[in-house]
């Protein structure tokens, strides 16, 4: 039980830090820029938004930009060798430290994830209504040209609001969000392990540039969107609307359960053998 606690009260203390507030300031300028639009047109159109705004942010490929980038700065602290993290392996071994840090990663994800949606939902204030459908403003938006007319800075998609429901859609584009977000985060923790914090923070960006670069070349170059999970929130490329092959909301499930328990296991085997450096930053 104190173990646990231990391990909550590390995920809680890292999460909510100054690089959290970093996170929120990036993301609410991006989202701001797109959303405050699509308020505006709710005000003129006396149409109040619902809050699943969401997985509409996720089809442009600036705002997935910036999100990496924002997770990457998140997770730039890896592999968490601060001085004061010294005598926590020390009491903990080598073993559980790694564990824990992989479960710190994951879990973030959740909570930023949660986060992003909460900040989506707080910019379309006062501009929004309780409800579980689409509403009737991203039914205009997505079937007439008024958006453009307004000056409506996002895309709504005729086709990702008819292929499910608004819950269930934002239930699929949170859980891809949470896996994405891992993903980057588990693969900065062994690159920063086995090279260093620099190769970690490289890949990072490298993620997150590879929706834009995706979005660019995607009718010649299918197999980029497999290796780019930020391009995975774009919810038409999953349901085949896209392109003529790719990956299945179920095939994301199945790669996360594979993927994150064994960069886990190549973390775990990394720290052990690795000659620790500490760092004084905090």
């Amino acid at each position: 039980m104190d173990k646990g606690k231990c391990i909550w009260h590390d995920i809680v203390s890292n999460f909510f830090s100054k690089r959290l507030a970093v996170f929120c300031v990036f993301q609410f300028s991006v989202l701001h820029y797109y959303i405050s639009t699509v308020r505006h047109f709710s005000a003129v159109a006396d149409y109040p938004a619902s809050p699943w705004i969401l997985p509409f942010i996720g089809q442009n490929v600036y705002c997935l930009f910036v999100y990496g980038i924002s997770v990457v700065y998140f997770y730039s602290n890896i592999p968490f060798l601060q001085r004061h993290e010294m005598y926590v392996l020390m009491r903990q071994g080598r073993i559980r430290w790694a564990v824990a840090k992989a479960l710190r990663i994951c879990i973030s994800a959740v909570m930023l994830s949660a986060t992003e949606f909460a900040l989506s939902v707080l910019l379309l204030l006062p501009r929004i209504e309780c409800t579980v459908e689409w509403g009737r403003l991203y039914d205009s938006l997505a079937m007439t040209d008024a958006g453009s007319e307004h000056g409506v800075k996002l895309f709504f998609s005729y086709e990702l609001i008819n292929e499910n429901s608004a819950v269930k859609t934002a239930l699929i584009f949170g859980i891809v969000l949470c896996i994405a977000t891992g993903l980057i985060g588990m693969v900065m923790f062994v690159l920063s392990i086995y090279i260093n914090r620099t190769a970690a923070v490289v890949a990072g960006t490298f993620f997150a540039v590879l929706p834009v670069v995706f979005a660019n070349l995607y009718l010649s170059e299918e197999w980029i969107g497999f290796i780019s999970p930020l391009s995975w929130l774009d919810l038409l490329l999953l349901y085949g609307k896209v392109c003529k092959r790719f990956l299945s909301f179920s095939q994301i499930v199945l790669a996360a359960a594979i993927l994150l328990p064994a960069l886990s296991a190549v973390s775990l085997m990394g720290i052990q053998a690795k000659d620790l450096s500490w760092t004084n930053e905090e």
